[in-house]
């Protein structure tokens, strides 16, 4: 894998860099003392895996994560910082780790083993579907590596709800009571379908929505990358994704977290 490794401290990123190598034997690292440069850095290069420390002049950590992953949403970014009062900034980030200073090699192996996403998925020069989904933590979409953006915010809650049915035709009453747990919504709706179906054809991808009268739901899944599509496959790739949120903002997910929750712990 191809590691980043971001501490303004060039004693501390050598220690951290030799810690990565002693885990992973075939580790590519690059070190960088300068978040504003390294952010440069990563426009040209995609790395698996950034080890990034908090407290730095010019940008800090929770500054350059949140940039990178702008670029690259399904960046693992472990934080290794002696400060613990940003860690609730960093797993909002969807952090794969959080290791107070001074890190050990059984942390970092710990880290690598459990990465919230798994490094075939955003590897350099591989092939990838264009369509990615992220369920684990909030969902969000990206088409081509770019987060999409729709007219209204809760057009994304009505595409969530139809990964969460994995293919599933709803009927829009049922639609209708799980985004609003009430009736009388039947115009909002009509317009939140026709945002996600605009919006989809212009990135080119309207096929994965499939609508006929009174009903709605995903079409052609073989296009989609998604974690949650992984773990339903129950593979072990798949597992390893889930860090104890599925769909975090929507609170008709939580059955469906705890679940998720059981079933790993059962295993």
């Amino acid at each position: 894998m191809k590691y980043l490794v971001l501490d303004d401290e060039i004693i501390a990123a050598e220690y951290l860099v030799a810690l990565i190598c002693e885990a992973d034997e075939k580790a590519e690292v690059v070190t960088a003392n300068n978040p504003v440069q390294s952010l440069e850095l990563a426009k040209q290069q995609q790395f698996h895996v950034c080890f990034i420390d908090i407290q730095m002049p010019g940008l800090n950590g929770i500054e350059f994560a949140n940039k990178l992953k702008k670029l690259y949403p399904k960046t693992n970014f472990i934080f290794v910082t002696g400060y613990s009062d940003h860690m609730g900034e960093a797993f909002r980030l969807d952090a794969s780790d959080y290791i107070m200073k001074p890190a050990n090699v059984e942390q970092i192996r710990h880290a690598l083993e459990n990465l919230r996403y798994s490094s075939q998925e955003n590897p350099v020069g591989e092939e990838e579907r264009r369509i990615q989904i992220t369920c684990f933590g909030n969902f969000e979409i990206c088409i081509d590596g770019k987060l999409v953006k729709f007219k209204f915010e809760k057009t994304k809650e009505l595409l969530a709800y139809l990964v969460h049915r994995k293919g599933a035709r709803c009927t829009s009453k049922e639609v209708i009571a799980t985004l609003w747990e009430e009736d009388g919504h039947d115009s909002y709706y009509r317009m939140l379908k026709k945002d996600l179906q605009d919006v989809l054809n212009q990135l080119g991808c309207g096929k994965i929505i499939y609508s006929a009268r009174g009903q709605i739901g995903l079409s052609n899944l073989e296009c989609i990358q998604c974690d949650y599509f992984k773990w339903v496959e129950n593979s072990v790739e798949g597992r390893k994704l889930y860090h104890g949120e599925y769909m975090a903002q929507y609170s008709w997910a939580e059955e469906v977290n705890a679940f998720i929750e059981r079933e790993k712990y059962q295993k």
